[in-house]
């Protein structure tokens, strides 16, 4: 008995519908990349229940002649390949020729289409590939296919269907892939009778980015000038390094106008952003790579959304340098924004209720105390004040938190002699004893004290005019504004620097602008400069650590140690980085043994990360005191290097809070 037979021919495209048909994403996209290939300049998708029930796919191409309409529903039919010398160079997204067949053999679909000049169009109507209808229609301009009942012939797949939301879902991706790759096009896509999405054609790409990215993120993107590179060109929009996502999800890469999954175009996008993003988020954005034809086969995978290129390098390198040069030509500042909530109202009504209704009456004819008017108090007589040296001298005590305007008038409270702050240390200020009314320079004997009295008052001290002067002068250089025009006002929890331009606030992240500064400089110098250290320190390490320390211990050696093995599992370290501290060395070199450990990259990521580690241990510390002098070289240094915006790791340096939303906080300017 014969054990080898041949499946009938429905058997044979139900089983070849499989690999292109999974789901209604599935036959928006084969019907969509069909109207591009018909040279559309409109195209409209519509689905109900996620494109199970309903999709329709309408354009304004070249349309079908009637004798070409039911040959189209054939396998292996197609007007994209004439010869197998085509194969080498497909400029088409379709051209397999299997889409139709496959789409038809699982659905039911009706097909309207009429060539451009003709008088009348086509009709057929198809059930599971049967041609049931063929007949002459009258129809716009174009094709419109309508399919219907989605596996309504095979109930076992309709089981690994999701929920119409994320079905809907998939149909949005692939209406929005096809927007981003032909923005010459206007897409519109109708999920249940309503608009969900649509670009207007113009040709200009930032429209379909802001249709797909949203405001937000669009903000926060920067365009990647096209760039030619071996012949290879590159041009898109991707978003700042402060602006990563904690997916991939976001990212869409564009052969040759088709959307495709590539790790290598991938790779090379997320190189770019190496020592600029945090550790853990992932860049978005849209990059599209056009090259020759021949230097790229598509026909590898029926979804056709896997390519194999030619050559890797290159293409490789002209993503990488493409995006790498964006970034570096445009300013990743963030920028703070005030986002006002509003406010709830007493009557919790909502809008459309406050639309209807009727304002209460006031109750009583009191104004209401916002709405009297400030009235000028009279200044009341004071004593004699003492000059504001003294006051800055001695500081008034508050024993518990006051609102600002409750605060005692300055001639009337008596300072505390344990609550008193002494001198006031400026930088380039002499130090000036305590003087009495005898005269300049001579030191004040304390008078004896009453036992019983409790809260004497401290003599105010007279300072001379040659101190203020120096004073003033000491103030003025301090708070003198930087070449680049900014100017330096000061620190705020030992961690952050506070200038102001033109523009608005600059706030910085000393340690981690001090970081990235030190990285560069140390990434740069072709031999790290080391410090000698006094005796050497003896590292004692466990057996995995020695093993990992000894196996990268060439390139510890370049990032500036001199470290040799001393007995079992011990290391001795004769000097480090001129940048640490001699202090230090045995925690670094624990922490160098841990990333030894876990590091599995390449030799100069590895070296890398061994320089991020130095560079961190070796900046200034957050939450210590820095002085004015200090705070102002490292502000210009930063605002100075563009390659300074970002620490190592990938957070930010810098952040800008612009003049307008200060304005905008204190009602300044209109909303």
């Amino acid at each position: 008995m014969a054990m080898i037979h041949e499946l009938s021919s429905h058997l044979a495209d139900l089983i070849a519908a499989g690999e292109v048909v999974e789901r209604p994403s599935s036959v928006a996209k084969e019907l969509v990349e069909n109207a591009i290939d018909a040279g559309s300049t409109r195209i409209t998708v519509e689905i109900e229940n996620g494109g199970i029930t309903y999709l329709r796919i309408a354009d304004n191409g070249c349309g079908m002649a009637p004798e070409d309409a039911p040959i189209a529903f054939r396998r292996h039919a197609t007007s994209k390949l004439r010869s197998e010398d085509d194969l080498a160079a497909i400029g088409t997204l379709g051209f397999r020729g299997e889409a139709l067949a496959a789409i038809s053999s699982v659905t039911r679909i009706d097909l309207f289409t009429r060539q451009k000049e003709a008088i009348a169009g086509v009709h057929l109507h198809l059930e599971a590939g049967d041609i049931q209808v063929n007949e002459e229609a009258g129809c716009p301009e174009g094709t419109t296919i309508v399919v219907r009942d989605l596996f309504y012939n095979t109930p076992a797949r309709m089981k690994f269907l999701k929920k119409d939301f994320t079905e809907a879902g998939y149909v949005l991706g692939v209406v929005q892939h096809a927007a981003l790759s032909h923005p010459e096009i206007a897409f519109t896509l109708i999920r249940d009778g309503k608009q969900v999405f649509t670009t207007d054609g113009k040709g200009k790409l930032i429209t379909p980015v802001f249709a797909v990215f949203g405001k937000e993120m669009t903000a926060n993107m920067i365009e990647v000038p096209e760039n030619e590179h071996n012949g290879l060109k590159v041009h898109g929009y991707i978003v700042k390094p402060h602006a990563g996502r904690a997916n991939r999800s976001m990212q869409h890469f564009f052969v040759n106008g088709r959307y495709v999954k590539s790790r290598l175009m991938q790779a090379a996008l997320e190189e770019s952003y190496r020592n600029a993003i945090i550790t853990g988020k992932y860049p978005s954005g849209a990059i599209f790579l056009d090259l020759p034809l021949s230097a790229v086969d598509v026909n590898v995978h029926p979804a056709k959304t896997e390519v194999k290129f030619s050559q890797e390098k290159p293409v490789f390198e002209a993503v990488y340098i493409a995006c790498r040069n964006a970034l570096a030509a445009n300013d990743n500042t963030p920028q703070l924004e005030h986002k006002e909530k509003p406010v709830p109202r007493e009557d919790n009504l909502t809008h459309e209720q406050q639309r209807f209704a009727v304002p209460r009456p006031v109750q009583d004819d009191k104004p209401r105390p916002f709405a009297q008017p400030l009235k000028p108090q009279p200044a009341a007589e004071k004593p004699d004040e003492p000059e504001i040296e003294d006051f800055l001298v001695s500081v008034p005590p508050r024993t518990e938190r006051q609102p600002f305007m409750s605060a005692p008038p300055l001639g009337n409270f008596k300072p505390d002699p344990s609550r008193a702050i002494g001198r006031i240390k400026l930088p380039g200020r002499p130090d000036v004893p305590e003087t009495n009314n005898a005269g300049a320079g001579q030191t004040a004997a304390k008078p004896p004290q009453p036992e019983e009295e409790k809260t004497p008052a401290i003599k105010p001290i007279n300072v001379t005019y040659e101190v203020k002067n120096k004073l003033r002068e000491a103030e003025k250089t301090v708070y003198e504004p930087l070449d680049s025009g900014v100017r330096v006002i000061g620190e705020c929890f030992h961690t952050y620097i506070i200038a102001e331009d033109k523009d608005g606030l600059i706030l910085i992240d000393k340690h981690a602008a001090h970081e990235r500064i030190l990285f560069n400089k140390m990434r740069a110098e072709t031999v790290i400069p080391q410090q000698q250290l006094l005796t050497p320190v003896v590292v004692e390490l466990t057996g995995e650590e020695a093993a990992a320390i000894q196996e990268q211990l060439d390139d510890i050696r370049k990032a500036g140690f001199a470290i040799d093995p001393f007995g079992e599992n011990s290391f001795a370290v004769r000097s480090v980085p001129a940048y640490i501290e001699s202090g230090d060395v045995q925690s670094v070199i624990s922490e160098l043994a841990e990333k030894a450990m876990n590091s599995r990259a390449t030799v100069p990521d590895r070296l890398d990360d061994l320089i991020h580690m130095v560079a961190c241990k070796a900046a200034i510390k957050a939450g210590r005191g820095t002085s004015m002098i200090e705070l102002q070289s490292l502000c210009e240094r930063v605002l100075s290097d563009e390659n300074v915006r970002s620490c190592p790791h990938g957070r930010p340096t810098t952040v800008r809070l612009t003049k307008y939303e200060l304005d905008k906080m204190f009602k300044r300017v209109n909303q």
